[in-house]
Parts: C-alpha cells; sequence; structure tokens
C-alpha cells in the first residue's frame, strides 16, 4: 500500500503489539511509534501518515486532545485516527468522536479487526488522496491550460440573438470548426437534435432557429432571466461525433442592464464520467467481495459445529459430550446471523426479529415461534451491527439454553424442557427493549442460573452484558420462572 501508519501509546508493550499488528495488514507499510501525543505531533509535521492509531488515556495530552490538534493542521485534517481504548463509556466515544475520531477498536485489540479495520481506513485514505492529488491536477490543469489559450475549454461567446461573435482555440479544438467557419452562425449547430435532420440530412436554418436548437436555446433562455445556468448536457463536434459536456451559461449586460450577449464555457467530461462509472463498478465489486467474505465465515462456522458434532459421536454420555454439544449449539447460533444480514447495500447489519425466532427454533427443541414469541412491541422494523449481534446472541442463546434445560412442564419433565410452557415475550420499555423469558420451575432446585451447567461462566456473561450495556434480571410471574434481558434502545437502528 506504500502507507505510513503513526501509533502513540505510553506503554512500550502496547507499541510493540500495535506495531506488529499493524506492520501486517500490508507489504509495503512503514509504522511509526510514539510514547506521546506530542512527539507524534512534531512527527506529522514532517510526515504526514494515511492512518493514526492512538490510546485515549496518556499522560501529557489525552487522545480527544491530541485528535483535536491534528485536526487543526491542514495537512492532518482528514487523516483517519483510531482510538483504542478499554473503556466501553459513552462518554469517551462522545468526547472522542466529537475531536475527530474516526473509528474505534476495544482493547485487548483483536488482530483480524485491527487489521479488517486498518485496511479498510488505509484503502479509503488511498482514494481521498488520489481524488485530492486529482482535483489538485485538475485545479492545476485548468490554470495552466487557461494561461496556454484554454485549449480545452471551449470559451465561446454569442450576441443577444445566441449567434456567434467569438471563438476560441479551445472552442475550435473540442468542437472542429474554426473560427471563419462559425462566426455568425447560430450556437444550436452543437446541439445533437440539430445537427441533423429528420432523414438525416443538414438541418435546415429554421430548426437551429435564431437561439440555436433546443439544448442551447433553452440554456440561453435560463441564463438570460436568471443571470446563469450551469448544467451537463450531450453535445455535438462537426464530425457528428457526441460528447458528454459539462456547460457555463452567463449572460452580459451593458452598462444601462440590457442584454448584451451570452458566454459560453464548454468542457468534455466523458472521460470523467467513465472513471465514475469505473468507481462505481468497483464499490459494486467490494460489495461482492464483503458477501464472499461473510459466505466463507459462516462456511467455516459450520465446518467447526461440523467437526464438534463428529467430535461427540464416539462419547460417553457425560458431562464431556454435553459440553461440546452445547459449544457447537453456540457456533451453530453465530452462523445465523449471516442469515439474517438486511441485504447487499448493508451487509453488516443483522435483522434484530429474524435473528431471535432463528435462535429460539434452534437451540430450543420444538420451539414454536408463532405460539411461544409474543411480541409485545414492533421489532420487525430494527436492525442492529453484526459486531453488536454477535454478542447479544450470545447472551440470549445462554438465557434459552437455561429454560430448555429447566424448564418443568405441570404433568412432568419433558426432554429438553420444550414444552416446559417456555414464552419469550418483548417489550419495550422507556429507553430499552426487554426480553422476558418465562417457564414452569420447580422450585426446590433454587432459582435457575443463566446458562445452566453447561454455560459460559459469571464472568463471560458479565462481560457480554457490559459490553451492550445490558441488564440480566432473575424473578417470577405468576409462579413461573422469569428470565429478564433488558438492552438499550441505543443499539438499533431502523432495517
Amino acid at each position: 500500500m506504500g502507507a505510513e501508519v503513526f501509533i502513540i501509546d505510553d506503554r512500550s508493550v502496547n507499541r510493540k503489539i500495535l506495531t506488529k499488528f499493524a506492520s501486517s495488514v500490508g507489504d509495503d507499510i512503514t509504522v511509526s511509534a510514539f510514547p506521546n501525543p506530542v512527539e507524534a505531533l512534531e512527527a506529522c509535521s514532517r510526515t504526514v501518515p494515511d492512518l493514526v492509531i492512538t490510546d485515549f488515556k496518556m499522560p501529557l495530552m489525552d487522545g480527544a486532545g491530541f485528535i483535536r490538534e491534528l485536526r487543526r493542521q491542514a495537512s492532518t485534517a482528514d487523516v483517519p485516527v483510531i482510538v483504542v481504548t478499554a473503556y466501553e463509556d459513552h462518554e469517551i466515544r462522545r468526547e472522542a468522536l466529537e475531536a475527530g475520531a474516526t473509528d474505534f477498536i476495544l482493547s485487548p485489540v483483536d488482530p483480524w479487526e485491527f487489521q479488517t479495520r486498518a485496511r479498510n481506513l488505509l484503502r479509503l485514505r488511498a482514494q481521498q488522496v488520489v481524488i485530492h492529488r486529482q482535483t489538485v491536477r485538475e485545479s492545476e490543469e485548468r490554470f495552466r491550460l487557461l494561461v496556454e489559450g484554454v485549449r480545452d475549454y471551449a470559451i465561446v461567446m454569442l450576441d443577444p440573438a445566441g449567434l456567434v461573435t467569438s471563438w476560441n482555440a479551445g472552442a475550435e479544438r473540442l468542437l472542429g470548426y474554426c473560427e471563419s467557419e462559425i462566426l455568425g452562425e447560430p450556437a444550436g449547430l452543437l446541439d445533437p437534435a440539430a445537427a441533423t435532420g429528420a432523414d438525416g440530412s443538414d438541418p435546415a436554418p429554421a430548426a437551429m432557429g435564431a437561439g440555436g436548437g433546443a439544448g442551447v436555446g433553452a440554456m440561453l433562455a435560463s441564463a438570460a432571466a436568471d443571470g446563469s445556468v450551469h448544467g451537463e448536457h450531450v453535445r455535438v463536434r462537426k464530425d457528428g461525433s457526441r460528447f458528454q459536456a459539462d456547460i457555463l451559461v452567463t449572460a452580459m449586460r451593458d452598462d444601462a442592464g440590457g442584454l448584451a450577449g451570452f458566454s459560453m464555457v464548454t468542457h468534455d467530461i466523458t472521460t470523467r464520467r467513465d472513471m465514475e462509472a469505473a468507481l462505481r463498478d468497483a464499490l459494486a465489486e467490494s460489495q461482492i467481495l464483503l458477501r464472499e467474505l461473510h459466505h466463507r465465515v459462516r462456511n467455516n462456522l459450520q465446518v467447526i459445529s461440523t467437526v464438534l458434532y463428529l467430535q461427540t459421536l464416539s462419547m460417553p454420555d457425560d458431562d464431556l459430550k454435553h459440553g461440546f454439544r452445547r459449544t457447537q449449539q453456540r457456533i451453530d447460533g453465530l452462523g445465523l446471523l449471516f442469515r439474517n444480514l438486511l441485504g447487499p447495500r448493508r451487509i453488516t447489519s443483522v435483522r434484530f426479529d429474524g435473528y431471535l425466532v432463528d435462535l429460539c427454533t434452534s437451540l430450543v427443541p420444538n420451539f414454536d415461534a408463532a405460539r411461544q414469541l409474543l411480541r409485545g412491541a414492533d421489532i420487525g422494523s430494527l436492525a442492529l451491527e453484526l459486531d453488536l449481534a454477535g454478542p447479544l446472541g450470545l447472551l440470549i442463546g445462554e438465557i434459552l439454553f437455561t429454560a430448555a434445560d429447566d424448564a418443568v412442564p405441570k404433568g412432568g419433565q419433558t426432554e429438553g424442557g420444550a414444552d416446559g410452557g417456555l414464552t419469550v415475550r418483548i417489550t419495550h420499555e422507556s429507553g430499552g427493549l426487554t426480553l422476558d423469558f418465562e417457564f414452569d420451575r420447580d422450585p426446590a432446585t433454587g432459582p435457575p442460573r443463566v446458562g445452566g451447567r453447561y454455560g459460559l461462566g459469571p464472568a463471560v456473561m458479565a462481560a457480554l452484558a457490559d459490553q451492550l450495556e445490558a441488564r440480566i434480571g432473575l424473578g417470577e410471574r405468576d409462579g413461573r420462572a422469569r428470565i429478564s434481558l433488558t438492552v438499550p434502545s441505543s443499539l438499533f437502528e431502523a432495517a
């Protein structure tokens, strides 16, 4: 990529780890690490980085102050900045975003997530630099061409009737007519409709009119009324070839305010339009690549699930076998994410309603979503990002495992608790969405333990809940066990 990456962290161990991760993003990456933001800002005055990865809590200057200083400098105002923080704190995120942060990564840093985010931002930076350089080159080129005779811009002067009074070298080069051929002729000669008659013959003068054909005539009329008009239209050269043109027509007034004529500046933008089409094709290709990545991840999850299942076939029916089966189910639950992606333009977002139904029917034997999933709130239009849907799915899965293991029907125990009266009730409260998992349970067995005997454990459950700012509650309703999961509404977006 030929990119410069700056790493700022006051801990040497973190600098070494992040340097190693950044170096692995591409073959031509130059990484510079700094122990504090002050040294990094001094380096930015000498070398403009393509990506900055910074800690938030640092001596001398925190991450927000450092980012603000970066944004004040014109050379680094648009450089993407990733903030690495161990704090899942909205205030910290808000402060960093207001300062100008581009993205976040939670510590400890996952290598794959780091490399993916860094690679994406470096690609965007490369495109940004190309566009900036192209804009600068175009501006410089326009100025040079203007000084040398404006050969790539057709600058045509017209009288109030739309007849050509001046024709520069750029007009001759772009449109093919020499000045002696075009002076006194209507500008409508440049309109495709006026280029040939209905039978392919030369157009009659009346077809062009004093003000030119429909396109030129309409632009002159608009300019006369509004002062100027700008637009993109098809124009035709003397040899009959057509091109896409960017045209600016300006009305010129005499001292008394009367219409003295028009200036018409025309530029061939065919190449630019071709480049834009190529860029759209490239963006479409990137969407295809991302879908392929999701497909491969899902396939790999299925392979892992199959391997775990085959491993259990030769195991005795004991705790180890059940632990393997439970792990297999968790992997299957993660695989369900990719069945509920929103579509080709939003393939990093998951439709929540479909994902919840799939989790319930996949992890709880014989679960009837039509009967047992009670929607007290409309969740059909809700979606959430893929990196949030995964942790939420794990939490829901552990609660479903608990219900499936512990649910007891009034008539007696059934395998897996499938008919133990399990219901999932969805309600919307102030600031959050609550999922209540209710089921019949023998009170003599004590309070339910979320995740059951083969659960992820309290520490992992607490970490997942903290990541989502979710709350898990245990209680009863009408003599039935109830496990409540409340997640903030801010996690969701409109599907």
